[in-house]
C-alpha cells in the first residue's frame, strides 16, 4: 500500500463546540484525538479531535 503525503496549504481555526470560540489552528494534514485544551471563553475542557484534516464534533 502507498501513502500518499499531503501538502499542508490549508489552515482552519479549531472552534469551540459549546461556546464557538476560537481555541487554535490547525492544517489539512492534522490527526488528533485524546489532546484536551480549556477554553478561555467559557472555561469547559475541550477533547481536540481532528481526522483527515477536519474537525470532528461531538
Amino acid at each position: 500500500m502507498r501513502i500518499r503525503e499531503k501538502i499542508p496549504f490549508v489552515r482552519k481555526w479549531y472552534i469551540c463546540p459549546h461556546c464557538h470560540a476560537h481555541l487554535m489552528i490547525y492544517d489539512n494534514t492534522a490527526e488528533s484525538s485524546g489532546v484536551f485544551l480549556k477554553c478561555k471563553k467559557c472555561g469547559k475542557e475541550v477533547e481536540i479531535k481532528i481526522n483527515e484534516g477536519r474537525q470532528v464534533m461531538h
